[in-house]
């Protein structure tokens, strides 16, 4: 039989998990009520607003890259829904600027590849990706530079994707982390967002209408 202290500790340990939990939960309601609406916003945008995007996309990721003096860069090829970095990685080519694409393995970690304007394939998740030599997951380490997508972010750098981890587990692997832009619309950027123990936050933000570094970044 347990003594009085004892149920007393018993009773205390179940209430903070209790307490972990709804958190936890309220925090999941948080991320996919925000996931829907970046979904339904995003799917809302006619012809012309994705041609804007694209266009003043490219100019302020070019921006950041010259700025940076970036020869080696981590980018991305979008879903129909995301904004499309496809203007900037033409100039990439011009510009002998090295672009590594991801590549979804089985275990949710992530190889890479050269960008070089050839075929693309789909992916495991249905993403387009390149079909050159694989390279592996600490490849990314060696880049100047990480643009990836995001679904929103907040002012203080927290990155909210679509729920898989591929990036979470990617930045969170290297042993040297280069500076991390999430790429978003503008209307994708919230007050704040959730953050869980094991979240990296971004050191900045590109959107259509500009870049902004946030106070705790590398600069």
């Amino acid at each position: 039989m347990l003594t009085r202290m004892e149920q007393h500790g018993g009773v205390g340990e179940v209430g903070e998990r209790s307490g972990y939990e709804e958190r936890r939960d309220r925090d999941e309601q948080v991320k996919r009520r925000i996931r829907a609406e970046v979904r339904t916003r995003r799917r809302g945008m006619t012809g012309v607003e994705r041609l804007r995007a694209r266009a003043g996309l490219a100019e302020h990721l070019i921006g950041l890259v010259q700025r940076r003096a970036a020869r080696t860069v981590t980018c991305y090829l979008p879903t129909a829904d995301e904004p499309d970095p496809a203007e900037f990685l033409d100039w990439t080519l011009s510009a002998d600027v090295e672009v590594l694409l991801p590549i979804a393995r089985e275990d949710r970690q992530l190889d890479w590849a050269r960008f070089d304007g050839g075929v693309t394939a789909r992916g495991r998740h249905g993403i387009l990706e390149p079909t050159g030599d694989r390279l592996p997951p600490e490849t990314a380490g060696g880049a100047d530079l990480m643009l990836i997508p995001a679904g929103a972010v907040d002012g203080s750098g927290t990155r909210l994707g679509w729920g898989l981890g591929y990036f979470d587990r990617c930045l969170a692997a290297l042993d040297r982390r280069p500076p991390v832009f999430a790429v978003v619309f503008e209307d994708d950027r919230v007050p704040e967002l959730p953050r869980e123990p094991h979240d990296i936050p971004v050191d900045g933000v590109v959107t259509p209408a500009g870049v902004e570094v946030f106070a705790a970044g590398t600069g």
